[in-house]
């Protein structure tokens, strides 16, 4: 059977409310009976779309085949077997190396405790939305979250002293932390000695990182303008945290060139062709038996693309409530770049350390389920996102304990204890009253009318106190860059004399 797109995707639904317009993908989870071998089928109801159009749309996709019974049934009994037999070489191997030290034992335990888990997680964890490449393949995605979650739990109550030994006896050369690495020491493009100081400078592994980073999470996101906001947002992070964390500190041309205009956008910009791509690929739906070799193994190759594929409107300033789910989002995303930097900093672990790469790994496989059911728990109206998804419950839960064994970590340790410069506290105080100020006539006194039709003195009056809040910010940040450090000095003799009054807690 082939399925062709044309305009709208087939298999998508629309609905509208309050101004409110969102493509809709069919998700069809499958699951089959292995006692009576029959399949069953569970579809998510779309609000706008007919019941009958919706069945048919199922049936065009979900119409068996023993190729499609076979790829997507769970074989409980095959892992049970594979997982068997990975234990029994395990065991084999500890028994051949009888000399094995007890850490090396304990390391052979965690991990035979952590394959079985992930196993066990690869047949019985509930499906993710998402059915491709494979669900199995989200289901180890949220098996290995969840163990990274119970390490995180195991983590957060011991003391810091006992974490740093432990992470020795994983591997001794962490005894001997290195230097993090600077950034701002040498902010010159050209010297006399090396007209090609600035290439020698830039050019690492790190501009690949970020490229690659942000095209990641544009396919996250999947939407230009949130990605670009991040963007922005962890280049005042740094700015905001510098005097904490000495590799935030950057060079005017690396915050704003390097990373904002030419490695991030890049990568945001490599993300949205791959998502227009995805969005307007077409899909032959074959039996597998019924082609030839070549369209056999085009089908097969084609299970990696995207079932369907659904745009994320986001809305932001339709309503408070999508104005904070939005602002969250990107909230809880900054905090976990955040983490990223002060987890390694406490815990003295490389920036190319294996364990910081895996994570980093871990993280960009879970954020896919857990943004898609975010974005479908707060923004459609479905039966079956009615419930916070499995995949964003670990993943909040897990940047909670993250951010918690920081907290814990940087007390016992002494770590960031140095208090916020006053050119970085002050514009911070002043937007953040501007901002609160912003929403609550945004949306609490101008109407979705009002708001539309983008006139009146309130409306000029909103617009006027969020720009004073983001110029504020920019302040702060042109203050803040280490190598120009412009108006600082001044802005310093200027808020002296009111510095008790404005930073009152301290």
């Amino acid at each position: 059977m082939t399925h062709k797109q044309s305009g709208h995707p087939a298999d998508a639904g629309t609905f509208s409310g309050n101004g409110l317009r969102s493509s809709i993908g069919v998700n069809d989870v499958r699951c089959v009976d292995e006692r009576s071998g029959k399949r069953r089928r569970s579809g998510v109801h779309v609000a706008g779309a007919t019941s009958n159009s919706f069945r048919a749309t199922v049936d065009k996709h979900d119409r068996g085949t023993a190729s499609t019974d076979f790829l997507y049934t769970r074989h409980a009994v095959t892992l049970f077997m594979v997982t068997v037999a990975i234990l029994t070489l395990m065991m084999r191997f500890q028994y051949h190396y009888s000399e094995l030290d007890a850490v090396s034992s304990v390391k052979l335990g965690a991990a035979a405790s952590s394959i079985t888990f992930i196993m066990f997680g690869a047949v019985f964890l509930p499906d993710s939305f998402l059915l491709r490449p494979h669900p199995g393949l989200w289901r180890v995605v949220l098996a290995i979250a969840t163990v990274y979650m119970i390490m995180m739990s195991f983590i957060l109550f011991q003391s810091l002293s006992t974490v740093r030994y432990l992470l020795r006896l994983y591997d001794p050369s962490l005894a001997n932390p290195l230097p993090e690495a600077q950034y701002a020491e040498d902010c010159r493009i050209v010297t006399a000695d090396n007209p090609f100081h600035f290439y020698n400078t830039v050019c690492d592994v790190f501009i690949f990182a970020h490229m690659f980073g942000y095209f990641v999470k544009t396919l996250i996101l999947r939407d230009w303008r949130a990605s670009t906001c991040l963007s922005v947002g962890f280049e005042i992070v740094e700015i905001t945290f510098q005097h904490n964390l000495s590799n935030f500190k950057e060079c005017w041309w690396d915050h704003i060139f390097l990373d904002v205009l030419i490695c991030n956008a890049m990568g945001t910009l490599l993300g949205m062709v791959v998502l227009r791509k995805l969005r307007a690929k077409e899909y032959n739906w074959v039996t597998l038996y019924n082609v030839s070799s070549h369209g056999t193994v085009r089908s097969v190759f084609e299970q990696l693309g995207p079932l369907t594929f659904l745009s994320y409107e986001w809305n932001v300033f339709l309503t408070a409530k999508r104005f904070v789910v939005f602002f969250s989002l990107l909230a809880l995303f900054l905090l976990h770049e955040m983490n990223t930097f002060t987890m390694k900093h406490v815990l003295q672990l490389p920036t190319k350390h294996h364990l910081v790469v895996i994570r980093l790994a871990m993280w960009s496989l879970i954020s896919v389920p857990s943004v898609g059911e975010y974005y479908r728990y707060f923004n459609m109206k479905t039966p079956a996102s009615k419930c916070l998804g499995p995949s964003v419950w670990v993943s909040a839960l897990v940047l909670l304990l993250e951010t918690s064994i920081v907290i814990k970590f940087a007390i016992e340790g002494h770590h960031f204890m140095e208090p916020m410069p006053v050119y970085i506290a002050v514009p911070w105080v002043m937007a953040i009253v501007l901002f609160v100020v912003w929403f609550s006539i945004f949306f609490g006194v101008l109407s979705v009318d009002q708001r539309l039709s983008r006139r009146g003195f309130l409306y000029c009056l909103c617009n006027l106190l969020f720009y004073s809040g983001c110029f504020c910010v920019t302040v702060m940040f042109a203050m803040g860059m280490p190598d120009l450090q412009i108006g600082r000095n001044k802005f310093d003799e200027l808020i002296a004399p009111l510095e008790p009054y404005i930073l009152f807690w301290r």
